[in-house]
């Protein structure tokens, strides 16, 4: 019976596991360094975002005393409560640059509303001479009207003392009251604007020496 063969082992292959084992390190160096690069990002994104927010918080409040303390100003009922809170989830990149956008929006719309508040409240757009002489410019014209009716009826004999004092009289105060108001702002801090008596009186006063010599030169 012949003997059995003797059963032959591979012999080690050291120099092929090294290179394995040598790439399989380089690989977990390279997912182990991906991974930190990644945690680090992150760690840079949430502390980028905690110190936008930390900042917009600030200017929010900020804003909000300076607002209270125009509403408070301005004799105008602030809001109380706390806001609306947004439904859903929340997205801390998204929602911080949304609340930047509004808080922008709001500092443009406060400065306008401030500078609105400091003009006068009558023609805020012109200044106090073009003021008053519209305002003085229109009494003056009622008064002139006025007179014509005292003229057409009376004969072109009105009298004197009611056509020629106390309407002109009368339409210079009322007309001085309009424009006192008009000269004011809403903001009780900016002062108000100097009138133009001189131009009232004259413009006022000066309506029946007008309206005459017009009626004169109509009836030649």
């Amino acid at each position: 019976m012949p003997e059995p063969m003797p059963l032959e082992l591979p012999g080690p292959v050291p120099s092929r596991g090294w290179a394995e084992y040598a790439q399989y390190a380089r690989r977990l160096d390279e997912v182990r360094a991906q991974e930190n690069a990644r945690t680090a990002g992150i760690r840079e994104g949430v502390a980028e975002m905690s110190e936008h927010a930390d900042a917009l918080h600030a200017q929010l409040e900020q804003q909000r005393r300076g607002m209270t303390a125009f509403a408070q100003n301005m004799k105008f009922t602030a809001p109380t409560g706390a806001g609306v809170v947004p439904a859903g989830p929340v997205e801390p990149q998204t929602d911080l640059a949304r609340v930047a956008q509004l808080h922008d929006a709001a500092e443009r719309e406060g400065t306008v509303a401030v500078e609105r508040a400091n003009r006068p409240n009558l023609l805020p757009g012109s200044g106090a001479r073009m003021r008053g002489l519209a305002v003085f410019g229109i009494a003056a014209l009622v008064i002139m009207v006025i007179q014509l009716i005292g003229f057409s009826t009376t004969n072109n004999n009105p009298d004197f003392l009611r056509y020629g004092v106390l309407v002109p009289l009368a339409g210079f105060v009322v007309a001085l009251l309009v424009l006192r108001q008009g000269n004011q702002s809403r903001n009780p801090d900016v002062p108000a604007t100097p009138l133009p008596t001189r131009m009232g009186l004259l413009l006022c006063f000066g309506a029946l020496p007008i309206l005459f010599g017009i009626l004169v030169l109509a009836n030649r």
